[in-house]
């Protein structure tokens, strides 16, 4: 039953994937956003990397929605937060 419960998590989790974001949604993001907006918004992102320097205490994560298909001309949007978890860059790159 574990085994069964853990391989209905796993296909699930392959499956629940953010994708690419639409340019109308993409267009109403901003600097200054917080985290909360662009969830409620966009949902939660693929992937996610968190930048810190203990030296200076900054902390800058980046989310990044990914499309499922790798077919050409589909769009990776990244998007920057610093420590207040507020955008501070806005990025989208295509997949050639």
């Amino acid at each position: 039953m574990k085994k069964l419960l853990l391989l209905i998590v796993l296909l699930y989790g392959s499956v629940a994937s953010a994708d690419e974001i639409d340019m109308r949604d993409y267009i109403k993001l901003s600097k200054g956003m917080s985290e909360a907006e662009v969830l409620y918004r966009l949902g939660s992102p693929d992937h996610e990397t968190i930048k810190s320097d203990y030296h200076r205490n900054v902390l800058r994560k980046t989310w990044f929605f990914i499309p499922l298909s790798q077919n050409r001309g589909k769009w990776i949007t990244e998007i920057e937060f610093d420590s207040n978890g507020r955008i501070i860059n806005l990025d989208r790159n295509r997949v050639y």
